[in-house]
C-alpha cells in the first residue's frame, strides 16, 4: 500500500487521491476488517497489486537479459576456459565490484567491475603441465615443428606445444565446442572437431611430431592412422591412461586402476604395440598430475627412425 491506513489522502504522481477510508466511506475498523477478509475485492488494493505485478515482471525480464557472471568473465578474459572460470568463482577468487560472488549463474550489469584474484595458470588446462614434463624429461625439440595433437579437448597439449615454439599444430578431436578461445583463435592452430582420428587419412602436410591424449579409446587403435601422418625421424609422445587401456575387470570402483601390476602390464602392452609400427621407445615417466578421477597416468616417448629393422633392440626399460 502507498498510504498509511487511515490517511486522509495520498499523492500519486503529484495528483491528490483519496485515502482508503475516503475512497470506500468506511471507518478505520471496517476498512481493516474488510481488507483482512476480502483484500482482492477492494478496488484500490486490486489496482495496487496489478501495478506491482507488472513492475515485478519488467524487473525480472530485465534481469534475464543481463549476462551471467561466468559469461561476462569469459567475454573479458577469453584466454581462460569457462570451466576454469567457474572453478575460480566457486573458490571466491572472482570479485565483482570488490566483493566475491560464489555463483556462476548470477546475472550482472554488463558494466560491473570484475577482477580475478586467482593465480593465472600457464596453460589453458592441466594437460599442458603433463606434456611439459615429458618434453623436458626427454629433451624434445619442439621449436619450428609441425605437430599433430590428437585428443585436443580444451587445448592443454597444444598450448604447451605453442609455448615451446611449435610452428603449426593440427588439433584433432572427436568432440565439439571444448577448445579454449585462446587456442581456437591462434593462427598457428588448425582445429579439426568432430573428427575421428582412426578415419583421418591425410593432413595438408606430414608432421614432425605427434602427441596423443585420448580418452575412452586405446592408443593402439589409432596408431595405423597416426603413423601414416608422421614423417621419418618424427617424435611421438603419448599419455597412457590405464583406465582406458586395461581390461574392464582390471578397473576398480570409480573407474580407477590402483594395482601397480596392472599399470606395468598396460605400459608394456602399449609400448610393444607402438613399437610394432616402427617406433623406438625412448622411455616413460609418471605423469606429474593424476587424471581427473585420481588415476595414475604415464607419458611415453617414441622416435621414428629413418631405417628400422627387426634386429634393432626396440626396448623400453620397464
Amino acid at each position: 500500500m502507498i498510504a498509511r491506513v487511515g490517511a486522509a489522502a495520498v499523492m500519486v504522481r503529484g495528483v491528490p487521491h483519496p485515502g482508503p477510508l475516503q475512497a470506500h466511506g468506511l471507518s478505520r475498523r471496517q476498512f481493516i476488517q474488510g481488507f483482512r477478509s476480502y483484500p482482492l475485492l477492494l478496488p484500490h488494493h486490486t489496482f495496487m497489486c496489478s501495478v506491482s505485478s507488472s513492475q515485478k515482471t519488467v524487473s525480472m525480464n530485465a534481469r534475464k537479459q543481463r549476462p551471467r557472471l561466468d559469461e561476462l568473465c569469459q567475454d573479458r578474459f577469453p584466454q581462460h576456459s569457462r570451466t576454469l572460470i567457474q572453478s575460480w568463482i566457486l573458490q571466491g577468487k572472482v570479485l565483482v565490484d570488490g566483493q566475491p560472488l560464489l555463483k556462476a549463474g548470477v546475472r550482472l550489469c554488463p558494466k560491473s567491475e570484475i577482477k580475478i584474484t586467482a593465480e593465472i595458470p600457464k596453460y589453458v588446462c592441466r594437460a599442458g603441465y603433463k606434456l611439459e614434463a615429458a618434453i623436458q624429461y626427454f629433451n624434445c625439440d619442439v621449436s619450428g615443428k609441425v605437430v599433430l595433437d590428437a585428443g585436443l579437448s580444451t587445448g592443454g597439449f597444444t598450448d604447451c606445444l605453442l609455448q615451446s615454439g611449435a610452428a603449426c599444430v593440427y588439433g584433432i578431436d572427436v568432440g565439439y565446442g571444448q577448445v579454449a578461445e585462446k587456442i581456437r583463435t591462434d593462427k598457428r592452430v588448425h582445429v579439426f572437431e568432430r573428427t575421428n582420428l582412426r578415419h583421418l587419412l591425410s593432413l595438408p602436410e606430414r608432421v614432425d611430431m605427434a602427441t596423443l591424449d585420448l580418452s575412452f579409446i586405446s592408443i593402439l587403435t589409432v596408431m595405423p592412422a597416426v603413423s601414416g601422418l608422421m614423417k621419418e625421424n618424427a617424435t611421438l609422445i603419448t599419455l597412457i591412461k590405464p583406465q582406458f587401456e586395461a581390461q574392464r575387470s582390471q578397473v576398480g570402483g570409480g573407474g580407477v586402476v590402483r594395482d601397480p601390476a596392472v599399470h606395468k602390464e598396460v605400459i608394456t602392452r602399449v609400448v610393444t604395440g607402438v613399437q610394432s609400427y616402427g617406433f623406438k621407445c625412448e622411455g616413460w615417466i609418471n605423469s606429474p598430475l593424476k587424471g581427473a578421477d585420481g588415476n595414475i597416468e604415464f607419458l611415453a616417448c617414441f622416435k621414428r627412425p629413418t631405417m628400422c629393422n627387426d634386429n634393432d633392440a626396440l626396448q623400453c626399460d620397464m
